[in-house]
């Protein structure tokens, strides 16, 4: 029997111990519950709904990381399709468009080194901003090209770009608008309303008959 260790005792913590234990199990307990607080507090319906079964702070993170969070070649693909595919937005500014493409690009090359150790030049970037522009640009397309690789720069090009653009005559014809409309009396802007009002009854008009005639000769043949 004593061979078999049939007479051992169980470990008891000594007073102390259990007393510390107790007093950083009640510590654990409120930074927890802070943190499932601070969560849940920040959740909508949907996300409170799917972490209904959790009963801590790590469980609810790990839950919604497991729903949210893309593996990093998920999220590598992402940035790429996002960055070779994405347009220029028809009311963006020229700077605010290249902006953006930047900004992407940034994101790609911070993956780009985590999940290859590797990094896309400024090269490229300059490339996916020329291949965006509208016709517009095509002049300054034709004029950049002819600038030696070595002494292009992503900045030079945003501030060129920015320069050009506020000379395109489309974009000289909007100011002018706006600043006219601003400075026109009530009168006149009156009047500028019931022209262009005049003008779409006209095309409407011209529509209408345009159909009609056509009914009319189909019914001939």
């Amino acid at each position: 029997m004593t061979s078999m260790n049939l007479y051992r005792v169980c470990p008891v913590l000594a007073e102390d111990a259990i007393v510390l234990y107790e007093k950083s199990r009640k510590s654990f307990m409120k930074d927890d519950s802070l943190a499932q607080l601070v969560l849940v507090g920040n959740m909508d319906d949907a996300n409170v709904e799917l972490t209904a079964t959790c009963d801590s702070g790590n469980s609810f993170w790990k839950k919604l990381l497991s729903v949210y969070e893309q593996s990093s070649g998920q999220r590598l693909d992402r940035l790429m399709e996002q960055f070779f595919l994405s347009e220029k937005d028809g009311d963006d500014e020229v700077a605010t468009h290249i902006d953006k493409l930047q900004k992407n690009f940034s994101e790609l090359n911070d993956e780009l080194k985590r999940e290859a150790k590797a990094t896309l030049r400024d090269l490229l970037l300059m490339r996916r901003i020329m291949s965006t522009l509208p016709s517009e640009f095509f002049e300054f397309k034709r004029v950049w090209e002819s600038i030696p690789i070595e002494e292009r720069s992503v900045n030079k090009l945003k501030e060129r770009l920015r320069l050009t653009e506020m000379h395109l005559p489309s974009k000289l014809d909007s100011t002018a608008l706006v600043a006219a409309k601003k400075k026109a009396p009530k009168k006149w802007k009156e009047n500028a309303t019931c022209v262009e009002n005049q003008a779409t009854l006209q095309k409407t008009a011209k529509r209408t008959a345009y159909r009609r005639l056509l009914v009319m000769l189909s019914s001939a043949l």
